[in-house]
């Protein structure tokens, strides 16, 4: 890889320095310089520097300078503030894309859209998406941010642990609870789940995952768009009710509502508990602290024999990630880079390095999936393709604050699943009568519109 690609430059620096310093450091790769800036979590970076090396092989009179912080966004919003953004851009903590969109700093990608595909002439960049994932970024019928992995999110466990025990994956909620029971009874000291208790947001893969399995289409959608009453239905009481049994059956082991991520992550790893709730980012997230031989897989979330969700139902989403600024020197160089960096080649890789699925088309047929991505994807093809994706946390931020801090007062047991639903009823109230909040609509498998609110 080339030197002028800036790889991994003193990366820890860039969290004090990069605005002041940085800038010195981009200006003397000269004048043709595209800049990318990107989350850096548990997909590492490589991809990232994979891309730019793509892109400089693509475009040799171009330097690609490229860098990555656990907090992107905080590091770049002083330069979006004064009009000197980057030319491609990935930041997710203490940011609504929409929000930005509605301040004017989020460049339209329509032009890309219709640009050929990088390696493949004959499509369109834009028909290289898996169906349906690209509505998730546009508005009035616009595209303005594409998506980065296509997460599938469910409940993993230890697979040596359950073929040890002849423990078996239910299918059903009660058939779950039955297996919890079991593996609680066995007298070894392993806990039948942990989780990330310190961000009660994973957890809610589970709650989520109820309430569809529960309610089915109809009660996301109208969640999501914020319908008077829909979150205050019967359904979420009940799966809190559920969430909060888990706790009461001392199912969950002790200590958990403590654990950051990758502590919860270690301790499942570790075999203290048999199953972790997760996105399909896990096995990259903890790749260094894999114990020899560990298998993980995971199954859906339980449902219900009379639910209007299917059993086997999986959370799986693509959410708008990637985006060029308005401001942005080059943003053709940036839509450029988008173009090489979202390309079948550049996501098979992805496949195989980081071991998650990027939503290209014939990019899995490419690459060698890892076991536990492949039992994800398994998990889909089981359920029909049947899946589901709550949009409501990355529409509104105040709603999304306020779930996880209901939810985590929820799983404290410190208020009641009727008070949970009242919080978040008079949230989304809150939010409908706001003039100023950007209001969407959604149908269940139909592209995304959105208008001002009344």
């Amino acid at each position: 890889m080339r030197s002028k690609i800036m790889v991994a430059l003193l990366a820890g620096l860039y969290v004090l320095s990069f605005f002041f310093r940085g800038q010195d450091e981009k200006q003397l790769l000269g004048d043709r310089v595209v800049e990318g800036v990107f989350f850096q979590g548990g997909y590492g970076m490589q991809w990232v520097w994979d891309s730019a090396a793509e892109f400089e092989k693509a475009h040799p009179d171009i330097s690609a300078y490229v860098w990555g912080n656990p907090r992107s966004w905080d590091q770049t919003r002083p330069r979006f503030l004064a009009g000197n953004p980057p030319d491609v851009f990935w930041g997710i903590h203490n940011i609504n894309f929409w929000v930005n969109l509605q301040d004017g700093l989020v460049a339209p990608l329509d032009s890309l859209m219709q640009t050929p595909a990088y390696g493949q002439p004959d499509k369109t960049f834009g028909e290289t998406f898996f169906p349906g994932v690209l509505e998730q970024g546009q508005l009035d019928g616009r595209q303005y941010f594409l998506p980065i992995v296509y997460n599938i999110s469910g409940i993993w466990y230890n697979k040596g642990m359950f073929d040890e025990h002849g423990w078996q994956v239910p299918a059903t909620w009660d058939e779950f609870l039955a297996l919890c029971e079991l593996i609680k009874q066995t007298g070894n000291g392993i806990a039948p789940l942990t989780h990330q208790g310190k961000y009660p947001t994973y957890f809610g893969g589970i709650y989520l995952a109820l309430v569809y399995k529960l309610g089915g289409k109809e009660l996301l959608n109208a969640m999501d768009t914020l319908q008077p009453g829909a979150w205050s239905r019967p359904e979420l009481i009940e799966a809190a009710r559920l969430s909060q049994q888990l706790y009461e059956r001392d199912y969950i082991l002790s200590g958990t509502s403590s654990f950051s991520h990758t502590e919860a992550q270690m301790i499942w790893l570790q075999g203290k508990a048999a199953m972790i709730p997760c996105g399909t980012w896990l096995e990259s997230e903890m790749i260094n602290a894999l114990p020899d031989g560990f298998e993980m897989r995971i199954m859906p979330v339980p449902g219900f024999a009379d639910g209007k969700g299917g059993l086997g139902a999986m959370e799986a989403s693509s959410d708008p990630a990637f985006w060029v600024p308005t401001d942005a020197a080059h943003p053709d160089w940036g839509m450029e880079y988008l173009r090489i960096m979202l390309s079948r080649k550049l996501a098979a890789g992805f496949v195989e390095n980081v071991g998650s699925v990027q939503p290209i088309l014939g990019s899995t047929d490419d690459a060698e999936v890892r076991p536990a991505t492949r039992s994800a994807l398994d998990a889909v093809e089981a359920a029909g393709g049947e899946t589901f994706n709550f949009r409501f946390s990355s529409w509104y931020l105040e709603l999304t604050n306020e779930f996880e801090n209901a939810l985590g007062a929820l799983l404290n047991r410190d208020i009641t699943p009727e008070r949970f639903v009242e919080r978040m009823e008079a949230m989304a109230e809150r939010l409908r009568r706001d003039p100023d909040t950007l209001r969407f609509d959604s149908e269940p498998e139909q592209a995304v519109t959105a208008k001002a609110s009344s």
